[in-house]
């Protein structure tokens, strides 16, 4: 038998349904909204161990990857707040009841395979639910407000059913790790050039476009979020053509300060070390028709030690991928590849604006791609750049190196299998 969760949840709140509405399921739906919040109330504290991360002020709560991935696979926040609720025990009674009810439906329908797939979809919660046959009932429960703002209507209608049973199921997944603590989170220190400090287990990184309030525990782009750190254009663009040492160092500062720039140049840096060490390697590479200086997609390329080219995927999956190395998440969790490349190639204009990156015609009837700009790469052989990316950026360079060899492997393995599959 699967172990109940505790109650964590007041019996005066839980018979308040505008008490239940302010004081739970407000801050969820702000930490959920901006993947960071103030989290005050004590229970609610204890409904988010092993869902949420702690931060060191003890105030602030950031929402793991669990939460995050509930989000996607429910659909919305409004369905995980639901899912929260029913990890306390005394909260989920009324909606298990309703599916008890349900279940003893389907299992009169002519059509047994009905019970089976709703037993199915409930997976482990299906303990729950077999506990309250005996309460089994169709009546509205104490919550209707409640239920309208978080399913569209109340949970005893037969349209709010599949979402029940997701929700539910998903409760019970998160119950199980309610029994297992996150680590407390540290501030962020961009400033500082530490890439082994902020980019850690359990760390957000917003996307370009996405719009939330600061949090000194997110990834921000330090350069729009802070005057005293943002790149002016204009300076740069005023120093002199050939001032190659002054306009790298200047670039160097924004790119400590902007994680998406800090990230795509790793790539490039690492790409440099690769191609530096002739052991495999990695192109990134501009399919045609695509603009250089603004792309909606660039494609990744993984090269073995006898220069032979694997096409992996898009620079959005490999994205991705480096961040679940680093047991780090985007934000907001549900973003297409498509979307997240065509942000990408927002941040590939300012590096090549910035002279960071630099585009690399095709010859002999291979596609462009880009590689990192040589006085970019002198500064980062300078003792800043040296300190941030050879000493600093170890990890997130191994997450960038682990990530390609391992994309490659994969792709040569489908390729593999499906070649033997035909013959």
């Amino acid at each position: 038998m699967s172990p109940s969760s505790p109650a964590l949840l007041s019996t005066a709140v839980l018979n308040d349904e505008q008490a239940l509405l302010t004081q739970v399921v407000r801050p969820l739906e702000r930490l959920l909204a901006n993947g960071c919040a103030i989290i005050a109330d004590k229970s609610l504290r204890q409904m988010l161990q092993g869902l949420a991360y702690p931060c060191d002020d003890g105030r602030h709560w950031l929402a793991s990857q669990r939460l995050l991935q509930g989000v996607a696979e429910l659909g919305s926040d409004a369905q995980m707040v639901a899912a929260l609720l029913t990890t306390d025990d005394k909260f989920r009674q009324p909606w298990l009841t309703l599916l008890a009810a349900r279940c003893q439906e389907a299992a009169q329908l002519s059509d047994p395979l009905q019970l089976v797939d709703r037993i199915s979809q409930l997976g482990g919660a299906s303990e729950w639910v077999e506990s309250t046959l005996s309460k089994a009932s169709l009546s509205a429960t104490p919550y209707p407000q409640l239920e309208r703002e978080l399913f569209g209507a109340t949970a005893e209608q037969i349209t709010t059913l599949p979402s029940l049973v997701r929700v539910v199921a998903m409760a019970h997944q998160l119950s199980l790790w309610q029994k297992t603590p996150l680590a407390e989170l540290k501030p962020v220190s961009l400033e500082s050039g530490r890439p082994d400090l902020d980019w850690v287990a359990g760390r957000l990184l917003p996307t370009t476009e996405c719009e939330v309030k600061y949090s000194p525990y997110l990834l921000h782009d330090l350069s729009l979020t802070q005057s005293g750190n943002r790149f002016v254009e204009s300076d740069f663009l005023a120093l002199p053509i050939d001032a190659h040492k002054p306009r790298s160092d200047m670039a160097l500062d924004w790119v400590l300060s902007s994680p998406w720039a800090l990230l795509l140049t790793a790539i490039m840096y690492e790409q440099d070390i690769w191609a530096s060490e002739g052991q495999s390697g990695l192109v990134l590479e501009l399919p045609a028709g695509q603009n250089p200086y603004k792309p909606s997609l660039v494609n990744v390329l993984v090269l073995n030690q006898y220069g032979d080219e694997v096409l992996c995927g898009s620079l959005a999956q490999f994205v991705t991928r480096i961040l679940t190395e680093l047991s780090m998440s985007l934000f907001p969790a549900v973003v297409s590849d498509t979307e997240l490349n065509r942000q990408l190639g927002e941040v590939i204009e300012r590096l090549m604006r910035r002279q960071v990156w630099q585009h690399r015609d095709g010859a002999g009837g291979e596609l462009d791609s880009y590689k990192i700009a040589p006085h970019f790469a002198d500064a980062c052989y300078r003792m800043k750049g040296q300190r941030a990316f050879a000493l600093y950026g170890k990890t997130l360079r191994s997450a960038i190196r682990t990530q390609a060899t391992r994309w490659r492997q994969e792709q040569q393995t489908t390729q593999t299998f499906s070649t033997s599959a035909r013959l």
